[in-house]
């Protein structure tokens, strides 16, 4: 081959290469888009080829990747630790709000308060307990509650009128589909009893428990006229000198506890305790108290369970005549946080996350024998303002009571009238509408029904398990 250098091939090579050009140029200005965009695509193509043999040629030693992994996971653990941590404080102390009435610094024991003698009772009814009395019912009410009060007394509270006779009358059209009392229980409370049959009667006896006014000083006397006047004319109030408060509402079940368990330990059998928006029916708790069972109505099938609901069963019936205690039980809740809550509760006065099981305050019936050892357990029990909790919770606890939940002790009450009928207690009445339900239920002409034949179990209440 000629290596020399030659000017004329030079040229030649060169205007050659320029012919070449100019007709790849011309051939790409007339070209599609698509030979453009293909010959980009390759361009990356190529260039995502050298990064990775780049890669490949230089790779991370694999203890340097692992480092670099751990350390990664090391700054997402310290991440959700920070953001879950002060959650799970808060969440801790979110109940350190105090309360207006119990502070940390107020004593809570029982002794600082009530005295645990009878005399220490501003007002107490004359007798009170003398006589041999079956059922005794303690009512919760502000002292200024005279309405109330007065309603009670006009309606379910007139236990003349409105006693055993009255369950015939309520529930005829159904008999045979509950259980009578049982003959030995009739014989059993004879001495409490008077009549028999459609006739029997039972003895009971209703009184009002509550307090003193926060400013009675300032106030007047005006309040205070007006309890002694309404003392001296039903002669069924018990008033003591503490502060009458929704706060203050456990001293004033305690000193039910000790009224009724110093002066009727030994003349009365049963005790129900209940609010002034409570509705009692007097004859089916009567029913119940001696052996029997209340129908089933379509309007109270909501109320009960599977085991509950077969009313003619007898396993439905009370046959216990000590260590009684029935209501609507709750079981597993948890303490209220919300500050603005009735019903809040700073740890303080009680730390646990939850509440032991307890029945409602709306009403629960005790034997008098339960009535004594609440009292005493009480007054070596540290004070919880919620009534309900801290006597059938706390302190049956203590003094190892069980709790038995019965499906017609209502909490709330019912829209649907019948419920009335066929219940024990309904709740949360006002006024008129406790004047509405007496009026139904004294209707003895207007007969409510029973489930259908071929009623949905699914309406039957799920009980939690406590």
């Amino acid at each position: 081959m000629d290596r020399r250098w030659n000017p004329e091939k030079i040229e030649e090579q060169s205007s050659l290469l320029a012919a070449e050009y100019s007709s790849s140029s011309g051939a790409a200005a007339s070209g599609s888009e698509d030979e453009t965009v293909t010959t980009s695509g390759a361009l990356r193509s190529k260039a995502k080829l050298r990064k990775r043999q780049l890669r490949n040629r230089m790779p991370l030693p694999r203890m340097l990747r692992r480092l670099g992994c751990y350390t990664l996971s090391a700054f997402l653990i310290c991440g959700l630790l920070l953001v879950y941590l002060p959650l799970v404080y808060l969440d801790v102390h979110k109940r350190s709000a105090g309360l207006p009435d119990w502070t940390s610094e107020t004593s809570r024991s029982i002794a600082d308060y009530l005295d645990i003698g009878l005399s220490s009772g501003v007002i107490v009814p004359k007798d009170f307990c003398r006589n041999k009395t079956f059922l005794v019912i303690a009512v919760c009410t502000g002292v200024d509650n005279f309405i109330q009060r007065h309603t009670i007394r006009e309606t379910w509270g007139n236990t003349t009128e409105f006693n055993y006779p009255a369950f015939g009358k309520l529930h005829g059209h159904l008999k045979g589909h509950y259980l009578p009392p049982l003959p030995d229980r009739l014989k059993m409370y004879g001495d409490y009893l008077s009549g028999e049959g459609q006739s029997l009667t039972a003895s009971v006896r209703i009184v009002f428990i509550v307090g003193r006014q926060k400013d009675e000083a300032m106030l007047g006397n005006e309040t205070l006229n007006r309890i002694h006047i309404e003392s001296e004319k039903y002669n069924d109030i018990i008033q003591e000198n503490f502060v009458d408060s929704y706060n203050n509402l456990t001293l004033k079940s305690v000193m039910a506890l000790k009224h009724i368990s110093r002066s009727c330990f030994n003349t009365a059998v049963y005790f129900l305790k209940c609010d002034d928006d409570t509705f009692v029916n007097i004859p089916n708790l009567l029913n119940f108290l001696l052996g029997g069972t209340i129908p089933l109505y379509n309007d109270t099938l909501d109320y009960h369970d599977r085991s509950t609901y077969l009313v003619t069963a007898p396993q439905t019936r009370l046959k216990a005549s000590s260590d009684v205690l029935y209501g609507h039980q709750f079981c597993n809740v948890v303490p209220v946080s919300e500050v603005s809550s009735k019903w809040y509760m700073p740890s303080y006065m009680y730390k646990p996350e939850s509440y032991p099981k307890y029945l409602s305050g709306a009403g629960y019936l005790m034997s008098i024998d339960v009535v004594q050892r609440l009292f005493e357990a009480s007054l070596n029990t540290t004070l919880v303002y919620l009534e309900d909790v801290y006597i059938t919770g706390l302190c049956a606890q203590k003094a190892k009571i069980n709790r038995h939940h019965h499906p017609l002790f209502s909490f709330a009450h019912s829209k649907q009238m019948c419920a009335f009928k066929g219940t024990i207690t309904q709740h949360q009445l006002k006024d008129d509408s406790m004047v509405s339900a007496w009026n139904y239920v004294s209707n003895y002409s207007i007969k409510c029904p029973p489930p259908g034949r071929y009623f949905s179990q699914v309406r039957l209440r799920k009980r939690p398990i406590c």
